[in-house]
């Protein structure tokens, strides 16, 4: 389906956000590498974007049901820790991981604990309409008010996609189907708040609604969430909110396939559980993770494996002393908007976000960072520097860090350029060796001395 945004120019999109109640593993921030990738296409062809994402501190039960236990109450137990602290802990912790990865700060970042009396408004109009009633042990949706409920975005009938689940029978819901928007407080519980209903939390999928229409409006243009999402959140999101407006609530779903480890779903017990704090201590930069992630489309989702690292990796490091190299000889030229490279990289994000082949132009542009043409290594230089904008690895940063040299080396340089102009290499190759053990590499080539720093073990 072709995008076409609400208000023309302007993008307005939701990400579903982490259940803070623990680390975030390279799974989860798989999914949110995929929503940068999207909001930095956006971007590069035109649009104003306004990205909002939530965070679940509260209502994100375990199995993604009813019944069971809230995932911030099961942490604190576990950790003997304050709810609150625990979620202030872990969110702090996501955003490190993202930007160590150079993922965009949202504009909007929506707790649900900051969020209860939109919650709790929304409630109200949907037992205004109707479409929600009251129990002894809280709010419930009423699937059958909402024709089509589970099939939006899912070929398969809610009643399908549970056949053979063990589904407890709960007689305050007038069906089984029905989802709890408000659920009474329990004895024990660490989170509760007032409400018309009695002392209490919010169930996981009013959150979503309630924040994502508070700051992009009763209909937006983006909804992007991992595959797991599809049902029952996604669906049950749709519900409350078009049951609530009478508005379409979400104009294009973006949902991303689950990053796999050697092809098996990522599980602590299969010890397969990898923060990004286990990639460093492989040895292996984030980035190159970045870079691995961009390599296969978000409908297929990645299998992570290090060998698949590794070749990242040394992909990246290619990229890079390329590109300091390409620096050290000539300033970067800004492309042409209608530059052959950059509308073929442009047309293959514009194809369903089809990064592989937006890669393979950019790989494209680094080979002619080598060609003896100096105007084109500078029209090259320019256009990877462009497309980079999208990629997000960082790389003009990179070669500007990677380029900078001290005064007393560069005085070191200039003097080795004239000794060996005047024909005295043995004071050139001493100089060298000065070079060298100040931390920097020399080499000669055609066009002049060309050096990189040399890298340290804990660089």
């Amino acid at each position: 389906m072709p995008f076409e945004p609400l208000e023309a120019g302007t993008v307005g999109m939701y990400n579903c956000g982490p259940t803070v109640y623990d680390w975030q593993h390279i799974g989860n921030l798989y999914t949110y590498l995929n929503a940068d990738l999207l909001r930095r296409t956006l971007e590069y062809l035109g649009y104003r974007v306004r990205q909002v994402m939530n965070v679940t501190d509260v209502g994100h039960i375990v199995g993604d049901a009813d019944e069971g236990e809230d995932k911030m109450a099961l942490a604190a137990k576990r950790e003997h820790r304050d709810p609150q602290a625990l979620a202030t802990m872990y969110t702090e912790q996501f955003f490190v991981d993202r930007r160590t990865l150079n993922i965009l700060d949202p504009h909007v970042v929506s707790k649900a604990t900051e969020h209860i009396p939109q919650m709790i408004a929304l409630i109200r109009q949907l037992l205004a309409k109707g479409n929600a009633y009251v129990t002894a042990d809280g709010v419930y949706f009423d699937v059958t008010t909402f024709p089509g409920y589970g099939t939006r975005l899912n070929a398969e009938l809610p009643e399908d996609r549970m056949a053979g689940a063990r589904v407890e029978v709960d007689p305050n819901k007038r069906h089984p189907h029905d989802f709890a928007l408000w659920r009474a407080a329990k004895a024990g519980d660490l989170q509760q708040w007032d409400s018309p209903w009695g002392r209490g939390n919010p169930g996981w999928h009013i959150e979503c609604s309630a924040m994502s229409m508070q700051y992009l409006g009763e209909t937006f243009d983006i909804h992007s969430g991992g595959e797991d999402h599809l049902f029952p959140h996604h669906e049950c999101e749709i519900a409350q909110s078009e049951a609530a407006t009478g508005k379409p609530f979400v104009r294009h779903w973006v949902h991303v396939h689950f990053l796999k480890v050697d092809s098996a779903k990522m599980a602590k017990s299969a010890g397969g559980f990898y923060r990004l704090s286990d990639l460093e201590a492989w040895g292996a930069d984030p980035i190159a993770f970045r870079l691995l992630a961009l390599g296969t489309s978000y409908r297929k989702g990645l299998d992570f494996t290090r060998d698949g690292l590794a070749a990242a990796q040394a992909r990246l490091d290619r990229w890079r002393g390329v590109i300091a190299e390409a620096c050290q000889a000539t300033a970067p030229a800004d492309p042409p908007l209608d530059d052959p490279r950059r509308v073929a990289f442009a047309e293959a994000l514009a194809d369903d976000l089809n990064a592989p082949r937006a890669l393979a132009v950019v790989e494209d542009a680094v080979a002619m960072l080598s060609s003896p043409d100096r105007a084109d290594r500078a029209r090259a230089l320019g256009l990877v520097f462009d497309m980079d904008r999208v990629l997000g690895l960082g790389l003009r940063d990179r070669a500007e860090r990677a380029t900078r040299i001290d005064p007393e080396a560069r005085a070191l340089l200039d003097e080795r350029a004239r000794a060996r102009g005047a024909g005295d290499f043995k004071r050139s190759d001493e100089l060298r060796e000065e070079l060298r053990a100040r931390g920097y590499l020399v080499k000669d080539t055609k066009e002049g001395q060309r050096w990189e720093r040399i890298r340290k073990k804990d660089d």
